[in-house]
């Protein structure tokens, strides 16, 4: 097998570690399950262990002989893109591969889902990866759907797999070394969402206000909702190994660098003031992927939101439509956000944006940090 092509200080360690690896007879083994605590939420999603066990994962690993990985620049020949499937209650692969003999010998390993053979060939979701013998940490390019809201084709999730120490840790699987007992060992990847995701749960309301004011008067009947997203990265790289351990953004230069996508929900029938100051849901599960990764040079990404309305107070009725906008936030990767939107006494919109956590049944205002 090829060896691993190590860059580093010369020592009788890093010559022992260029003669190559020598492989045992202890098979490599994984298996995975997502991180329930950060999830997105929109078609297409990963959301858990069944649909992570549909698509599957890709792993890269590098060998470094005796050098520890922060102290070589390899590639990820060693296991390039291997697919992991799910199949009887386990995880396999094939060709199988082998621990170093030498058990003072370390390996590496980084993981991504779901699994991609051919990435170029996408133009959309995973488009590309690294290759075989590019020197450094592996990543994987990702572009943002051209129809977010498809059922037929609905958006590509991003996830990447690595050490859980805690439900707070998460770190790389660097450095491993041939297990005492390799039956019962293996290399655990906790799958967590790499995109951030906006508009998965929106709502409406009247305000208290409003609809005192319009009681046995007049109704206002909300028709449509459009949602303009303005200045998305269009595409990123995530790095699957960064200085600070987890995964990491970075920005593509190219050509198609922002864009705008817009979601439009039309045929709405719902009237104020009749149970107006509750919120009605108007969409669900249909959130916006985005890679949370600021454009250097532009504009902050915004959602801009406009409400069509007809107010009727019996006698003559009228249309009109209320607007506003507000930033999207740079520091949701793996959160889903809602939209909570609230018409007021003079019918301009004001916006509450907010975290959906587990089991929250009503909004909750928050600073939108991780």
């Amino acid at each position: 097998m090829a060896a691993a092509t190590l860059v580093t200080a010369c020592s009788n360690d890093a010559d022992e570690a260029e003669n190559g690896y020598m492989p045992s007879d202890k098979a490599i083994a994984f298996d995975a399950s997502t991180d329930g605590g950060l999830t997105t939420r929109a078609a297409g999603e990963i959301n858990d262990n069944e649909a992570l066990q549909k698509v599957g994962f890709g792993v890269f690993g590098s060998y470094t002989g005796r050098l520890t990985y922060e102290n070589t620049t390899v590639s990820s020949d060693f296991m390039y893109n291997q697919q992991v499937t799910y199949n009887s209650d386990i995880w396999s692969y094939s060709p199988v591969k082998y621990w170093p003999n030498d058990s003072r010998d370390y390996v590496s390993f980084f993981a991504y889902a779901p699994y991609m053979a051919n990435p170029q060939q996408n133009t959309e979701g995973i488009i590309d990866m690294s290759k075989r013998y590019d020197l450094g940490d592996p990543w994987v390019n990702y572009r943002i759907a051209a129809d977010p809201w498809s059922e037929d084709n609905p958006q590509v999730d991003l996830l990447y797999g690595q050490h859980a120490t805690d439900e707070n840790t998460f770190t790389p699987w660097l450095d491993q070394q041939k297990p005492a007992d390799p039956i019962d060992s293996k290399t655990t990847f906790t799958f967590r969402h790499a995109l951030a995701c906006i508009g998965d749960v929106i709502t409406i309301k009247c305000s208290e206000e409003l609809a005192n004011l319009i009681a046995g008067y007049a109704t206002i009947n909300i028709t449509q909702v459009q949602i303009d997203y303005k200045n998305l990265t269009t595409k990123g790289r995530l790095v699957l190994k960064s200085n600070g351990g987890e995964a990491n953004w970075n920005e593509i230069i190219s050509g198609e660098i922002t864009t705008t996508r817009t979601y439009i929900k039309e045929g709405l029938n719902i009237t104020f003031p009749s149970d107006a100051t509750e919120p009605t849901e108007i969409s669900s599960g249909y959130g916006l992927f985005y890679i949370p990764l600021c454009v250097t040079g532009m504009d902050k990404a915004t959602a801009e939101v406009t409400i069509t309305y007809i107010v009727n107070n019996g006698v003559s009725s009228y249309t009109g439509s209320s607007s506003t906008s507000f930033e999207l936030d740079m520091n949701m990767e793996g959160k889903k956000q809602g939209i909570a939107l609230q018409l007021t006494k003079t019918l301009d919109l004001q916006h509450l944006v907010y975290i959906i956590e587990d089991g929250a049944t009503e909004p909750s205002y928050s600073s939108c940090k991780r």
